[in-house]
């Protein structure tokens, strides 16, 4: 794994220390990679602060349109993320299938909660 960090909307390689994720049940290697550098957090962190102007002057449909996208994308990863959780945890399967799930679930419960509180509910 050369270019693992996203800044800025670009794939970059760390300039940091170098890491690895150890699969816990098999105590094999799973990816090596290098950290980011204490520059790069902070052009990661300056990027996100830029990016949220442009996100919030979006409006909720837009906002709800990429969330669903991720929801959709997670529903379709299912197998392929819950094997990942698997293989970084060292839990089964069966059990980081039910992580997915929930994360989907969790970004429906959010899309709802926020309807409820900035709309008008009937009892």
């Amino acid at each position: 794994m050369s270019q693992v960090h996203f800044i800025n909307g670009q794939w970059l390689a760390g300039e940091g220390h170098a890491i690895e994720s150890i699969d816990p049940a098999k105590n094999t290697v799973i990816w090596q990679a290098t950290a980011a550098s204490s520059q790069q957090v902070n052009d990661a962190i300056s990027a996100a602060r830029a990016a949220f102007y442009a996100w919030s002057n979006q409006s909720v449909d837009e906002r709800k349109a990429i969330i669903q996208k991720f929801v959709d994308l997670l529903a379709e990863n299912k197998s392929s993320m819950a094997k990942l959780i698997a293989q970084e945890t060292g839990k089964p399967e069966w059990e980081t299938a039910t992580e997915v799930a929930g994360m989907i679930g969790k970004l429906a419960v959010s899309v709802r909660a926020f309807e409820e509180r900035t709309g008008t509910v009937e009892n």
